[in-house]
């Protein structure tokens, strides 16, 4: 596993867990985060051939990179809004420093310039990694979907330019070529929680980023 890989796959992780309390607060922060750009990681090896949600979840906060909530759970069966989601990704590339740069006005009608994700949205959607509807909305406070989840870890990946066909079917086909799909069950349209999450991400964890 190169130094990307495990800088990219590893940030995605620990950042699952990144919103705890209150999520949709302005001052969007967590304690647990730990920057891995100075520490140097081992390649893990893949224990759990067969994981649900509760090892995965588990796997990953024990080679340090899952953090849990003041009550000592993981939260596996939290949802997560696309906002929040979008915050996730912009932190994955490493531009939580300059979000507030980026805060104000979106392209989105439903998204206010005050909205305290507008910053994250701004980038994510400059970076395309996260996209909005045809409607020129985002709908920030809807739960992110198993597709709409999938679609973003294959962008990290680096496998957007071989996703080919109609959405939603083009990424569900790229997700199952790839082997992202495992373990989880979820149709596409399908709410996905934090652990149907980290199953997702462990899933990446034997795939070559691009």
């Amino acid at each position: 596993m190169n130094i990307k890989r495990i800088l990219s796959v590893a940030l995605c992780f620990l950042l699952l867990l990144s919103f705890g309390l209150g999520s949709y607060a302005e001052t969007h922060r967590d304690s647990s985060f730990v920057s891995l750009r100075n520490t140097t990681q081992e390649e893990p090896s893949l224990l759990c051939q067969v994981p649900t949600e509760e090892q995965a979840g588990e796997y990953l906060k024990k080679i340090g990179l899952y953090k849990g909530y003041e009550d000592g759970s993981l939260g596996l069966d939290r949802n997560i809004t696309r906002a929040e989601f979008a915050t996730l990704a912009v932190r994955i590339e490493g531009m939580e420093d300059v979000q507030e740069k980026h805060r104000g006005e979106t392209i989105f009608k439903d998204m206010a310039a005050s909205h305290w994700a507008s910053g994250y949205v701004n980038i994510a959607v400059s970076k395309d990694l996260i996209k909005g509807f045809e409607d020129k909305t985002f709908r920030p406070e809807e739960e992110i979907t198993y597709v709409q989840a999938l679609a973003v870890v294959i962008r990290i990946l680096g496998y957007e330019k071989d996703v080919v066909g109609e959405w939603p079917d083009n990424y569900i086909e790229k997700g199952m070529d790839l082997g992202l799909d495992r373990y989880i069950g979820l149709s596409a349209d399908d709410v996905i929680n934090r652990g149907e999450i980290a199953v997702l991400i462990y899933n990446a964890l034997e795939i070559t980023i691009q």
